[in-house]
Parts: structure tokens; C-alpha cells; sequence
């Protein structure tokens, strides 16, 4: 474990005040869509991955992290009012998740989002609403903070006295992922 004043702010990171800059949040906010359906983003598995990282685990987890599209990964969805009937609207694609939907668990963004796959001349608005809440500027913006909050943690532990910190750190710093490997 790194025991320094770096676990101080690392703590501090893992803060829910601070992933709340602004009123106009999208995640880690519960939102109520015009079909009654109640729901809400977090990154509780993002801040659980940072603490474990912070105490030693799971660093490699959290190096791999780069750009705003890995975070998805890591936000869940819980669906608190509405889900029998948003099941009903989007049988087709609820398969999976029916159940922890139905049970107010949470399921991931990935799997939540799936469900709003249509056809171009279907009618959907739950899918409308979630696109609306998802697609835009502020999410994105919130995507980058939280982002931001990851590059934080990664320096701090790339910094760490630790000796097993530093070994993992500089291994990591020799490996490409392959995310990062170039198409052709």
C-alpha cells in the first residue's frame, strides 16, 4: 500500500463533491425520462477502481485507461422506476439485463445503451431521451473530468516511492496496449 500524503489526495479524487462540479450533471445524477422511466449514470465501479489502485491493486487496470471511451467500461446504469415498462417497449433487446433491470440493478452502460438499437423507421422515445442525455457536449465534458481524475491517480502513482508501484509503472511504460497499436 502506498502509505504518503499522495494517498491523501488520491482519497480526495475519489471524492463524489468533486465528480459534482456543476448542477447540470449527467452522471452520478438520477434522471427522469417523459415515459416515467427513472434512472441514474454512475462511476461508483470507476471510483472503486481508483481506490483499489490507490492501495496497490488493479494499477495495470487502471493504466490501461486513456481516452474518455475506456470510461465506459466502468459506468453502470440503474434503472429505479419504469423498467417493467421500458422492457415492454424494448423486449427485442432487453434479453440479458431483463432481470437486473426488472431487480433495480445495476447493469452496464455498454448493455444499457444496447437496448436503444432500432430501426431507422422505428419510434422510440426512450432511445430519443437517452441519446439526448448521452450524446452531447456536457456529457462528454463530464466523461473528460472523470478522465482527468484517472490521469491524476496515474500520477500519483507513477510518482509513488513504492517500490512494487514503481516496477509495475515502468513495465507499463515499455508496453503498447492494444488499443494504442496503430490499424496498419
Amino acid at each position: 500500500m502506498i502509505w504518503n500524503d499522495r494517498l491523501n489526495l488520491g482519497r480526495i479524487l475519489l471524492s463524489k463533491s468533486l465528480l459534482r462540479e456543476k448542477e447540470q450533471m449527467y452522471i452520478d445524477k438520477i434522471h427522469q425520462f417523459q415515459t416515467g422511466v427513472i434512472l441514474e449514470i454512475t462511476s461508483a465501479d470507476l471510483r472503486a477502481l481508483i481506490a483499489d489502485a490507490m492501495a496497490g491493486n488493479r494499477i495495470f487496470e487502471l493504466e490501461q485507461i486513456r481516452r474518455p471511451g475506456d470510461l465506459h467500461a466502468y459506468l453502470s446504469v440503474t434503472v429505479h422506476e419504469g423498467a417493467k415498462g421500458l422492457i415492454e417497449r424494448r423486449q427485442l433487446w432487453a434479453g440479458k439485463i431483463k432481470a437486473d433491470l426488472v431487480a433495480g440493478k445495476p447493469v452496464s452502460y455498454g448493455s444499457f445503451s444496447n437496448l436503444f438499437w432500432r430501426n431507422l423507421d422505428e419510434e422510440d422515445p426512450d432511445g430519443d431521451e437517452w441519446y439526448r442525455l448521452v450524446a452531447n457536449e456536457r456529457f462528454d465534458a463530464e466523461l473528460t473530468g472523470l478522465l482527468d481524475k484517472v490521469r491524476a491517480a496515474q500520477r500519483i502513482l507513477r510518482q509513488s516511492t513504492d517500490s512494487l508501484a514503481r516496477m509495475n509503472w515502468a513495465s507499463f511504460s515499455r508496453n503498447a496496449f492494444p488499443a494504442d497499436a496503430p490499424a496498419f
